[in-house]
């Protein structure tokens, strides 16, 4: 088995208006257009969820990755908010910022708030920047890495 590329990575999202305002305005993505995925085999074939219909998005972040942002109207969501992220098969999106503290600032306006506390890492890979992870109230969680 041979992997060729990576071609996208898919979050699932409360509000697919205002994520794909999200990545547009305060990442810097380039937004395509929502398009409808209506019920059918088609994604529940892909999915293994009989009866998914879904709203999609695909966003091409600063450098080229691609982030799919879905928003299911069939079947109702489970949940309102995603797991902590000790949970298993919890996920997030790690990106390099210029500013921590100025990206946090300006996520404030699509509710998202730090999570706990940017620490400064005096070691590993990421030795002499500041981490932190900033969530919306749906849970959906940015890891940022970069100077205060």
């Amino acid at each position: 088995m041979t992997v060729l590329r990576t071609i996208h990575t898919g979050f699932t999202v409360y509000d697919i208006e205002q994520m794909r305002a999200f990545f547009a305005d305060c990442l810097g993505a380039e937004a395509g257009e929502i398009r409808q995925v209506p019920a059918g085999d088609t994604l529940g074939h892909i999915t293994g969820v009989p009866g998914a219909a879904a709203r999609v998005v695909m966003m091409t972040l600063p450098g080229g990755h691609i982030v799919e942002l879905l928003q299911y109207s069939a079947p109702t969501s489970g949940t309102q908010s995603a797991q902590r992220p000790c949970d298993i098969g919890a996920a997030h999106l790690a990106l390099e910022v210029a500013s921590v503290a100025g990206f946090a600032r300006d996520a404030q306006r699509f509710d998202f708030r730090f999570a706990g506390q940017p620490q400064f890492l005096p070691g590993g890979p990421f030795a002499g920047r500041w981490v932190a992870y900033v969530r919306d109230n749906h849970g959906f969680t940015i890891e940022l890495v970069g100077s205060a």
